[in-house]
């Protein structure tokens, strides 16, 4: 825990947030539980939309982007805590300029912050670790995986966490964040299946991947807040023994299609490079070390669960009346 937070928390002060991608998947929830656990919470907002949806949870939404350096400067100098979930997704642009535009918004929030002790806690992904050989789980000190474009993100990381004065944490999230019906990867493969009327997965589909609640992502990032050590990285994790195959069957049977295995060439055709890409990554992250140091639990319902009569049963239905 920083000492300023420990201070403000000795005095019975109610912490002030300010959560950039708010109105996001991800950034609803860790809003919804923040203001839940008694904290306020100031948003950063893109539109209008974004700002209801902020004012339903109790939050105050504050208008800007990455680009408007001086609202985050600003929102951030005011807040106790900063927490920036914010990115771009547009998987077309230029991946190294995406980069950039965050290392940079990342920059304004830490020169309005340094030497407060304010912890300033940035979403990262563990995707960009190198597997190990013998297929057992890796830990933050994993390598960066080599020639993947996604491990270039974690040089925001690193940007943030290293600075001098400032206590930066990383929250290492997995490749698949899913609930409540929630947008991210596998969203995409459930639409995929419903429009190619196929569920697929590369080659024998062995590659296992990691995967994490949003509600646990949500408490995830609160505990680092409350208790994550400066300069220090934590994978958020749930499971990691999900196969990819696995997750193709249970994608075939809430779409009710045809599962079948191809080859990454034929996958790059039919889904994409991107997604073909990312859905033949070897990823087991440990989460020992928030289990330990931020006392921290996985506690959401099994992913395999979820797609098949959980939260993305609706979802999938939803699609195949669309189509």
């Amino acid at each position: 825990m920083s000492t300023y937070i420990q201070n403000k928390l000795v005095k019975g002060e109610k912490l002030q947030f300010f959560i950039t991608g708010a109105s996001g998947y991800i950034g609803l929830a860790v809003t919804e539980y923040a203001i839940a656990q008694g904290f306020s919470v100031r948003g950063l907002s893109r539109s209008e939309e974004g700002d209801e949806k902020l004012k339903s949870l109790g939050a105050t939404p504050v208008r800007g982007d990455l680009a408007t350096h001086d609202v985050l400067a600003r929102e951030s100098a005011a807040a106790d805590a900063i927490i920036h979930l914010a990115w771009n997704h547009d998987w077309s642009a230029d991946y190294s300029k995406i980069v950039d535009a965050d290392i940079a918004a990342v920059n304004a929030i830490c020169a309005a912050i340094k030497d407060t002790g304010k912890p300033l806690v940035i979403a990262s992904g563990c995707a960009g670790g190198q597997p190990n050989a013998d297929g057992s789980e890796t830990d933050e000190n994993a390598p960066l995986r080599q020639n993947f474009i996604v491990a270039k993100r974690l040089e925001s990381e690193s940007n943030a966490t290293a600075k001098e004065g400032i206590h930066g944490i990383s929250i290492r999230l997995s490749p698949y964040v899913y609930g409540h019906g929630g947008k991210g990867f596998l969203l995409m493969l459930i639409a995929e299946a419903v429009k190619l009327n196929e569920s697929l997965y590369i080659n024998d589909g062995t590659y296992h991947t990691s995967t994490l609640h949003v509600e646990d992502a949500a408490r995830l990032f609160i505990a680092a807040v409350l208790k994550g050590k400066a300069g220090e990285a934590y994978n958020g994790v749930g499971q990691t023994n999900v196969s990819l195959k696995d997750m193709a069957e249970a994608i075939g049977k809430v779409v009710g299609v045809p599962v079948r295995s191809v080859t990454p060439e034929d996958a790059a055709q039919k889904w994409g490079p991107l997604l073909a890409n990312f859905n033949y990554l070897d990823v087991r992250a440990s989460n020992k070390k928030a289990r330990e140091f931020l006392d921290w639990k996985p506690e959401g319902v099994d992913y395999i669960t979820d797609i098949v009569s959980g939260s993305y049963a609706p979802v999938a239905a939803q699609l195949k009346a669309q189509k």
